[in-house]
């Protein structure tokens, strides 16, 4: 049975609060990988042009940015899911739930797969699964709340595995609450930010080093 605070969940379309969207686009990894993208990115403009840098250097930031722009695309992808299951999303009570440990860790902290089992509204089981960090919300209920897409069941998460700090809330209208601070969304805009000026800055400098003289 589903607890009461999801129960009272409006029909979609829902508005998603802005620092829930700021935690769900950075995700477990999108912090790291815009760190990594940011160093890497940096650098190679740097010493772009200088001929003087060994070719293992290369490798390196080239590894770095690579690493970087993998995280940070993969929590973009679940970011991006975890929005749409928020505001279009049809609440389901998981009727099964394993957990599993994965070989990932975050400030020291395992990432934990939770695998479960749901019933859509048109009567068919689905499963899926989500990856969190442990907590005491998941698995504290009879019935764990799970969203998923009624155009797509396979398409689907665990509410109390979005990456917050303060699990979400319903309000009496059936819209989301959330008692996140503004910082995950400053820490959004700043990832998204620093990687989206250099990026911009190395296309210029690249079209500038190619238009030049020789």
């Amino acid at each position: 049975m589903l607890s009461n605070r999801i129960a009272r969940l409006a029909p979609p379309p829902r508005a998603v609060p802005l620092p829930t969207v700021g935690s769900a686009m950075l995700g477990l990894t999108g912090g790291i990988g815009a760190a990594f993208l940011v160093m890497g990115l940096g650098t190679v403009w740097f010493c772009l042009g200088d001929r003087g840098v060994p070719p293992w250097v290369w490798g390196l930031l080239l590894a770095f940015v690579f690493i970087g722009a993998v995280l940070f695309t993969l929590a973009t992808v679940q970011g991006l899911r975890w929005v749409a299951l928020l505001r279009y999303g049809v609440v389901a009570s998981a009727e099964a739930l394993h957990k599993h440990a994965t070989n990932t860790y975050v400030n020291d902290q395992p990432v934990l797969r939770y695998v479960y089992r749901f019933r859509a509204r048109d009567g068919r089981a689905y499963s899926g699964a989500s990856r969190a960090l442990g907590r005491d919300e998941i698995g504290d209920e009879a019935g764990e709340p799970v969203l998923y897409l009624p155009s797509n069941p396979k398409l689907s998460g665990l509410v109390d595995a979005l990456p917050l700090r303060c699990p979400l809330d319903v309000d009496d209208d059936g819209q989301w609450v959330s008692y996140e601070s503004v910082w995950p969304l400053v820490r959004c805009g700043l990832a998204w930010g620093g990687v989206a000026a250099l990026v911009g800055y190395g296309v210029l400098r690249v079209l500038i080093l190619a238009n030049a003289p020789r």
